[in-house]
């Protein structure tokens, strides 16, 4: 007998679920989890008393790697179909699969059929992430250490080498940067190990209100999902000009073209700076 296949169901699917004997399939995947952790694929429905479970079957993408049959023996099979996805049997069951380490992001699918005489069959997805944070925490480079008002404050933030690129944020006394200050570039990608550095420029003019107690705190922020969360923050000093003996007070010129790998667009200054400091690849504006 042919088997209806059905996708997410929605709220006609729903009324004809009402009719038949199998229905509410839901999936639980983790949205994202870090290389190597245990992964729990949870896969539930509801069946009427008169029905009985043929078989759920687990997907990655189109190949079939898990199935259980409770009226066969052995009621679990495993395939080892699917690289990077290797099922702990003794955790897996008819609601859950538990992958031992998890090792490849990508869309995995529970298909439930109802046995004899509808084998009414639904199957339902969910996308997992295999996350690869960065080991160090993000980097600060090209500022000075004191400033006036009317300064240009100009630096880069760094996050080297995780999968994906860590989303950054700067933050001046824990006060999110507007994003017109600051300037976002490409992530660098690393082709022989596939992971991704993420730089973030930030470009204010400093005022005197930037300045508490004569320090101004600059941080920046690494994130990836829920899974990572990283800050490095600097304190910059407020330089004050000096009174002289003499009456007099020495010249000083805004920091309005401080070298820095902001300045250039990144470009050959940019890319020695990246080669020095661990990267692989070109480095380009995203603007």
């Amino acid at each position: 007998m042919a088997r209806n296949f059905q996708k997410q169901p929605d709220a006609l699917d729903e009324q004809l679920e009402s009719s038949l004997g199998l229905r509410n399939v839901r999936v639980t995947v983790p949205t994202a989890i870090r290389k190597g952790e245990q992964a729990n694929l949870y896969c539930n429905y509801e069946l009427e008393d008169k029905e009985r479970l043929y078989s759920i079957k687990w997907y990655k993408g189109k190949r079939e790697f898990y199935r259980y049959t409770p009226q066969e023996q052995p009621s679990m099979k495993v395939f080892n179909t699917v690289s990077g996805v290797e099922v702990e049997r003794s955790l897996s069951n008819e609601s859950v699969v538990v992958i031992k380490s998890a090792n490849v992001s990508g869309r995995f699918s529970c298909e439930v059929s109802a046995d004899a005489p509808s084998f009414h069959t639904i199957i339902v997805s969910g996308d997992m992430e295999v996350i690869e944070p960065p080991v160090d925490k993000p980097s600060i480079v090209g500022m000075q250490t004191r400033y006036r008002p009317g300064d240009i404050l100009r630096a880069n933030c760094s996050s080297l080498n995780s999968k994906p690129a860590a989303n950054l944020t700067w933050t001046i006394n824990d006060m999110q940067v507007l994003l017109q200050q600051t300037r976002q570039y490409r992530p660098i990608k690393d082709e022989s190990t596939g992971l991704e550095t993420s730089i973030l420029g930030i470009n204010v003019m400093v005022s005197h209100s930037h300045f508490i107690k004569g320090k101004l705190k600059l941080k920046c922020e690494a994130s990836i999902h829920q899974i990572y969360h990283e800050s490095t923050e600097r304190f910059l000093e407020e330089d004050r000009p000096r009174i002289m003996a003499t009456g007099s007070s020495s010249g000083h010129n805004p920091n309005m073209f401080q070298s820095s790998v902001y300045d250039g667009e990144l470009t050959d200054q940019g890319d020695r700076y990246l080669t020095m400091n661990g990267y692989k690849g070109k480095a380009t504006d995203s603007t």
